[in-house]
């Protein structure tokens, strides 16, 4: 049964939080808050705490999150000025107050507890009653994004939550017993998620750093590209000289009959809109692509990014360029990355530069043949 300094507490907070809490706090809202309250209590009971420390515990989760009312980082000092401040009003007494406030704090990330009492609070702000985790997470995602200005991709925010799941463990026996099956599902299917969208750096290590196989594989496919590379830069250059030569020669031997011919102006056209578009088509395929002249730590770790090409580093200070190298080859992992990254951003280089060369022979062709057909015509009908 509650206590009357618990029922005014109740409706102060329950005040507080309707007024005060904004509609992106999906997760740390009202009913979050009575869901601790009565995870502490339950708890509580369990363990046959006396009538006193149930109190404490029920204060502390009513209060525990009042300071999202006011900011978002560092909440729970202001949740404690509020418990505070409204203790002291209805009379109780400081060594208590000091006890709620001690609770409220344990609820910070990284507080450990040290008495039972402050192992439930704990395990209380971690409980798995009332909605799904995808609900949850999808709540603390928004809160995230609209209060710490802190986005992240789908894949990243997965593998934020697997990895604050693994190293959370609950501090009771009874906390372990009520939710950790619920935990430990979650766990399951969070890993299951990101491992399809990640291999594990030790498939990444054994393919490349611990194979000789490997190694010769990605160095002959490397090296072949590089080859097709200059090929198609060797292709490009024939069809921009062919037509540069037909521009400048051809084309004025057919402007120069047009008086006595006018009816030549078809076939020049064709022949002059061929050559401008294989020489457009032909210059993008052997365009450099852009390049940042950039790049960081965290990019380089994504897989986004590596230091062992030209383009992502030759903006970047010496010292910069050492330190990161240095830190790349600390680990292999990040090394047989940047090795993959290599061949798979040349590989579309690549594909590009094949496509756009493709155009080139297929415009010129279409052209060439459409030119013959136009002289073709002009001469069957008696005008050339």
């Amino acid at each position: 049964m509650q206590s009357q300094i618990v029922k005014n507490a109740e409706t102060y907070v329950l005040n507080l939080l309707k007024q005060g809490l904004k509609p992106a706090h999906g997760y740390h809202d009202l009913r979050h808050t009575l869901s601790v309250r009565d995870a502490s209590q339950e708890l509580g009971s369990r363990y046959r705490l006396n009538e006193e420390e149930l109190e404490m515990l029920e204060l502390a989760g009513l209060f525990h999150d009042t300071g999202f009312t006011k900011t978002y980082v560092g909440h729970e000092e202001v949740s404690k000025q509020f418990a505070t401040e409204f203790l002291e009003k209805e009379g109780y007494p400081k060594a208590k107050i000091e006890q709620v406030a001690r609770l409220i704090d344990v609820t910070k990330v990284g507080v450990e507890p040290e008495v039972l009492i402050e192992k439930i609070i704990k395990d209380s702000d971690f409980n798995t009653n009332g909605s799904t985790y995808e609900e949850k997470s999808a709540a603390l995602r928004k809160e995230w994004e609209v209060f710490c200005e802190q986005k992240m991709t789908d894949d990243e925010w997965l593998e934020n939550g697997l990895n604050f799941w693994e190293n959370h463990r609950f501090y009771t026996g009874e906390a372990q017993a009520l939710y950790g099956e619920s935990k430990r599902k979650t766990v399951k299917s969070l890993r299951k998620k990101v491992d399809k969208i990640k291999p594990s750096v030790e498939m990444l290590d054994f393919a490349i750093s611990k194979s000789k196989s490997a190694q010769m594989m990605f160095k002959t496919t490397l090296r072949n590209q590089i080859d097709l590379t200059n090929i198609a830069d060797n292709k490009a250059n024939i069809m921009l000289s062919i037509n540069s030569l037909l521009i400048t020669i051809g084309i004025p031997m057919l402007a120069s009959n047009l008086k006595e011919h006018p009816s030549l102006v078809y076939p020049a056209s064709v022949l002059l809109l061929t050559c401008i578009l294989s020489i457009v088509f032909a210059t993008l395929a052997t365009r450099p692509v852009k390049m940042l002249g950039h790049t960081t730590m965290d990019a380089i770790e994504k897989g986004n990014s590596n230091l062992f090409f030209f383009g992502n580093f030759f903006l970047m200070e010496r010292e910069d360029y050492i330190r990161s190298l240095m830190r790349v080859m600390e680990h292999e992992g990040t090394i047989d990355k940047s090795i993959v990254n290599d061949l798979y951003f040349l590989g579309r280089t690549l594909g590009h530069k094949y496509r756009r060369l493709r155009i080139t022979y297929q415009i010129f062709m279409t052209g060439m043949v459409l030119t013959v057909v136009t002289f073709g015509m002009l001469y069957m009908l008696g005008k050339y």
